[in-house]
């Protein structure tokens, strides 16, 4: 589950709070732009609570889905140099000034396939002003 991209998926000093939700900046665990129907979240704990999906918005290139609706971003790439931001709901957590973030990530690359790529990262975040 730990690879040589598990240390850079978690983007440090990139967790913000906003408008009822924090944005935890991510990296592509890959060496090159995948579409966004192959990268699925698997689980995100968020200081030892699992998040459900549904609180959960993904945001490439500006725009932002639900992790059900990226299923079908088969145009939408996310490149290797641009963060990905999971906008999470902070439905029962009050704000505080650094959280546990623990978080599973797959990719599903479309020329390999059957290959499932297994990304884990935890750090503990401090919020950015």
């Amino acid at each position: 589950m730990d690879n040589n991209f598990s240390a850079f998926l978690l983007a440090d000093q990139e967790l913000r709070v906003q408008s009822g939700s924090i944005a935890v900046h991510i990296r592509l665990p890959w060496y090159r732009a995948l579409p966004l129907s192959t990268v699925e979240v698997v689980s995100l704990l968020i200081d030892g609570h699992p998040v459900s999906k549904e609180q959960i918005q993904f945001e490439v290139n500006g725009r932002r889905w639900t992790l059900a609706d990226c299923a079908d971003q088969t145009a939408e790439s996310w490149y290797v140099l641009d963060d990905g931001i999971l906008h999470v709901a902070l439905e029962g957590m009050k704000p505080q000034p650094a959280y546990d973030v623990d978080l599973t990530l797959n990719l599903y690359p479309p020329y390999m396939p059957g290959f499932a790529w297994v990304t884990h990262s935890a750090k503990r975040l401090q919020v950015q002003q």
